[in-house]
């Protein structure tokens, strides 16, 4: 895997789009036991590709490829139904989980926009593990969090952290509410007519 992973960090080092989004094609077609042996051998180095570049694209491929690298609800299935396959535990899933989602928090205060686009799509996964986890706890510190930072910021960065905490907080609503919530964005216009 580390050969693979040093691969993929020049990919992510050259701001070649194209070589950016093969790689991350390949890390999506990895197996849940690659993907985590993928993070143990390369979070490390992708946090520090990440504070080491002044190139804004280099940055945002950083935290898409985090985004992968983020367990997720399938992981946590397997994990829970004793996938033999998979050598993780919950605690492991948990901890990388935490891990992805400070740096993806970090990410989110970044001055270039489409970093923080990235940052704010890759949340919303973390948040989607922590509640196939059932942990609300983190959810709710985390919703907390973003509302701390954003009260530092009043430009677009402002902006980005509210959003994420609102999706945040979707998380925290029942199922019911979660499709209501579902339901008013997708036909929301049409029923006020």
């Amino acid at each position: 895997m580390e050969q693979r992973w040093d691969e993929f960090a020049d990919d992510i080092r050259s701001g070649d789009s194209e070589q950016v989004n093969k790689t991350i094609d390949d890390i999506e077609e990895l197996d849940l036991e690659e993907r985590i042996q993928l993070y143990e051998t390369c979070f490390d180095e992708l946090t520090a590709i990440y504070a080491d570049s002044e190139d804004g694209y280099v940055r945002q491929s950083t935290v898409r490829v985090a985004e992968r690298l983020t367990p997720g609800i399938a992981l946590v299935f397997a994990v829970a139904e004793s996938d033999r396959s998979i050598e993780a535990d919950i605690e492991t899933v948990r901890e990388q989980t935490d891990a992805i989602g400070g740096f993806l928090l970090e990410a989110l205060t970044d001055e270039d926009g489409r970093v923080r686009q990235s940052a704010k799509r890759g949340l919303k996964d973390v948040f989607r593990t922590y509640d196939s986890l059932e942990d609300e706890e983190t959810i709710k510190a985390l919703a907390g969090e973003l509302d701390e930072m954003a009260a530092e910021y009043s430009d677009k960065r402002r902006k980005h952290l509210l959003e994420a905490k609102e999706d945040a907080e979707f998380f925290l609503q029942s199922g019911f509410g979660r499709l209501l919530e579902g339901f008013q964005n997708e036909f929301g216009d049409s029923l006020e007519r």
